[in-house]
């Protein structure tokens, strides 16, 4: 038995306790023999069932604990044959032994092997509660502020809390058919861990239709790790109806806070923007439309006062929001930002001029470029708000508006 299964006797006292398992279930197979009882029925001798509970912390699969019951009843039966051909006085009684010996074996094996397997995913079940409760608590900690020891976390997540890390959030926007979308959820990260090359992942449940993701790296990330999620010839490879969230890349413990808080906001522009973000969201890209929709309220306010009609959500609207925002990223440069978008140079001025050209019966408001300070940039208003997730994500095209208006004064 050794010989055959290996992983299941490392040391000295696993063998020992094998032993004492093994020989409690044979006196219990001959009492049942003997007594006439139900083999189906026989609980497992205690130091059995230690055997299977024990194999839930030693990482052992069941396959594995099965195998031994097989090759034990192997080696008993050959036992018993033997025994039967020696002792019987004729071949009727060897016969009829030979057939009560196997159907109580058998029998008795296929029940040990039941209750072995209950016995072991029961153990499975609260150690693995138990395993996830406690690096539940050990994340709340770390995000919370309140863990400062980074070997203790390390070892209470079972993951490296010292490497550099790339926080994630992966989420759908509705339950799958079968109602459980962490599996997809998971696969999600798993495939931006594999884009990435990153070498370890934590995954941490968020509900029933987010989680949340540590992926890390020995070296710190480069801005062409993550683009290689975002590259259009190869796009990340995302299961169905699932979108993805990441921050900036953090070390250590104030890192791995840090970059998940990012990617939160980065999930919270994403869902803002509704069916026009991003399968990939990074919170590069919308670090200004996070800090300015912080507050909703506030934001909506604010943008439907500087954009006034900039802020329609129609089809020739949002061209225009595009053109203007790629112009001022390409600082005013007609010729690339035309490269970029795939239109004339002309084309750029046109639309550029169209957002220049409201008609100054519809500027009511002025905003200060600073807080108290002389200029002041004139910028449209619209008499009624637009509904929050139409214009709360025009809060860094707005921003980049005024930034380059006071540029320009």
């Amino acid at each position: 038995m050794h010989a055959e299964c290996p992983e299941l006797f490392p040391d000295a006292q696993t063998v020992e306790e094998n032993l004492v398992s093994t020989e409690a279930s044979l006196r219990q197979l001959a009492q049942i023999i003997e007594l006439a009882k139900d083999p189906r029925r026989v609980e497992l001798p205690p130091s059995t069932l230690a055997i299977a509970r024990s194999g839930v912390q030693r990482r052992i699969p069941p396959a594995k604990l099965m195998r031994f019951y097989r090759l034990g009843q192997e080696h008993v039966w050959q036992w018993m044959l033997a025994r039967i051909t020696a002792c019987s006085r004729s071949t009727a009684e060897q016969a009829t032994a030979i057939e009560l010996a196997t159907g109580w074996l058998f029998a008795y094996t296929d029940g040990a092997m039941q209750r072995a397997e209950q016995a072991y995913e029961t153990e499975r079940d609260a150690w693995l509660r138990g395993a996830a409760a406690a690096r539940a608590a050990a994340i709340e900690a770390i995000l919370a502020g309140r863990e400062r020891d980074h070997q203790r976390a390390s070892t209470r997540l079972r993951y490296n809390v010292n490497r550099h890390h790339l926080g994630v959030i992966a989420w759908a926007e509705s339950a799958p058919e079968d109602g459980d979308a962490q599996p997809p959820l998971s696969a999600a990260l798993t495939a931006l861990a594999q884009t990435i090359t990153a070498k370890t992942t934590l995954i941490h449940p968020l509900g029933s239709l987010a989680v949340a993701g540590w992926l890390s790296w020995g070296r710190d990330f480069t801005a062409d790790d993550i683009a290689a999620a975002q590259r259009a010839d190869r796009p990340l490879d995302l299961p169905p109806g699932v979108r993805v969230a990441v921050g900036e890349p953090g070390q250590g413990l104030d890192g791995f806070r840090r970059t998940h808080i990012e990617a939160i906001h980065a999930r919270r522009v994403a869902s803002l923007i509704g069916p026009h973000a991003d399968t990939l969201t990074h919170y590069r890209n919308v670090a200004v439309a996070a800090l300015g929709t912080a507050d909703p309220e506030l934001a909506l306010s604010f943008i439907t006062t500087v954009l006034g009609s900039l802020a329609d959500n129609d089809k020739t609207t949002r061209r225009i929001q595009t053109t203007l925002s790629a112009y001022l990223e390409e600082n005013r440069s007609r010729n690339r930002t035309a490269d970029r978008l795939s239109v004339h140079p002309n084309t750029v001025s046109y639309r550029v001029h169209q957002a220049e050209g409201t008609p100054r019966s519809q500027r009511r408001h002025r905003h200060p470029r600073s807080p108290g300070g002389p200029g002041h940039a004139a910028h449209t208003a619209r008499p009624g708000p637009t509904p929050a997730a139409r214009t709360v994500m025009r809060t860094q095209f707005t921003l980049r508006i005024l930034s380059r208006s006071a540029e320009r004064m």
